[in-house]
């Protein structure tokens, strides 16, 4: 016998209008605080997050690009920024007095020796450690000898030696990796023998195991250098100078007014420095200057006048962090706020920059990770 079809009666058409019109009234509504919800949350702010580290501030620590580096009862801890699975502690064999690293290769050292993770052995380098950089496959130590000669041996991610260079006593005055490859070594040596400041950069090549480039900067000491793919940055006390990475030729000078630089970033293919007044003025007013990579800097100044009170402030891209005790500001870079986060209840009492999205800040004897972005 064949089944009958399903017949659909509507026995009120007019009540059922009414609910019709009533679920998509409903509807409109959910949608709409949907959209309230969602603009009200990036109004809240999203850029800036939080999280309380496990250290003190007698504690050894250092950022490396791919997370925290920081030393803990005798152990080398690690927090990787993104993925808690990278995390590792491993015993140290003895106690350090300071940790480098990038994301290729990790090192903490003493005075007498260094230790690479994940390498066979420590180095005992014969001599006085007075500091150690890291690059992206090597690490560079700068050793007293005996003599009072120094040199800057560097070693690869196996702790062999690989090159080395001597300097006369007391004519090294820094060194370390190019930010652009992390293989480029510069070294930067002081003469003042001819009653004004002539500063001698050196580049090396360490895959070549030669130099590559010397710039000389006279009447000015050299406070800062900072690498990019075409430029070398050679920041003084009176003037930032740009040079061509590949020739060395001092493309153009840009005069700093009395002001000193206390960071720098990259904001796209632009430079962008911090300064503060060198000698007196408000500690509240910060400059911002930005300088292009062209034949000309075609610099521009931004001035913000801060509110009373700031403890520190950092260039994190096109961004500028502004950190008072108990709270945190982020500018554009049109020196708008675009954020404000609250921060723990605890004295806020300096911050470091660990990277262009991390800082790290310490309150009452305890640190927090400040984060930019994801």
């Amino acid at each position: 016998m064949a089944r009958g079809r399903r017949r659909i009666v509507i026995r009120d058409s007019k009540k059922t209008a009414l609910r019709l019109a009533f679920v998509v009234l409903i509807l409109i509504a959910t949608a709409g605080l949907a959209v309230f919800l969602a603009l009200s949350l990036k109004s809240c702010g999203t850029k800036l997050s939080i999280r309380t580290m496990p250290l003190q501030s007698s504690e050894l620590s250092e950022g490396t690009g791919d997370g925290l580096l920081y030393v803990r009862d005798g152990m080398l801890n690690f927090y990787n920024y993104k993925d808690e699975n990278g995390n590792f502690a491993k015993y140290l064999s003895g106690t350090p007095t300071g940790i480098a690293g990038t994301d290729g290769i990790k090192a903490v050292w003493s005075e007498n020796s260094v230790q690479i993770i994940d390498a066979p052995f420590d180095i005992a380098p014969g001599g006085r450690i007075k500091a150690l950089r890291a690059g992206s496959m090597h690490v560079a130590v700068c050793i007293k000898k005996n003599n009072g000669d120094e040199t800057v041996t560097v070693y690869n991610s196996a702790g062999q030696q690989v090159w080395e260079l001597e300097f006369a006593e007391g004519s090294l005055v820094d060194f370390g990796f190019s930010e652009v490859s992390g293989r480029t070594l510069w070294t930067m040596e002081l003469s003042v023998n001819s009653g004004s400041p002539r500063t001698t950069i050196t580049t090396y090549d360490l895959s070549r195991m030669s130099a590559t480039g010397v710039i000389n900067v006279a009447g000015q000491l050299v406070e800062r250098v900072c690498f990019t793919g075409s430029s070398v940055f050679v920041i003084g006390t009176e003037t930032l100078v740009r040079y061509s990475s590949s020739t060395n030729r001092e493309i153009y000078r840009v005069q700093l007014h009395g002001f000193r630089v206390t960071d720098i970033a990259m904001d796209g293919a632009n430079l962008r420095l911090l300064l503060m007044p060198r000698n007196g003025g408000s500690a509240s007013t910060v400059r911002i200057l930005t300088v292009e990579q062209k034949d000309v800097a075609n610099e521009s100044a931004l001035t913000l006048t801060l509110d009373d009170g700031l403890v520190s402030c950092h260039l994190l891209g096109g961004n500028l962090i502004a950190v008072w005790d108990g709270t945190v500001r982020l500018y554009d870079k049109k020196g708008k706020t675009v954020e404000t986060l609250s921060l723990p209840v605890g004295s806020t009492l300096a911050s470091k920059k660990l990277d262009d999205k991390h800082i790290l800040l310490e309150r009452s004897g305890e640190f927090d990770l400040l984060t930019l972005g994801k």
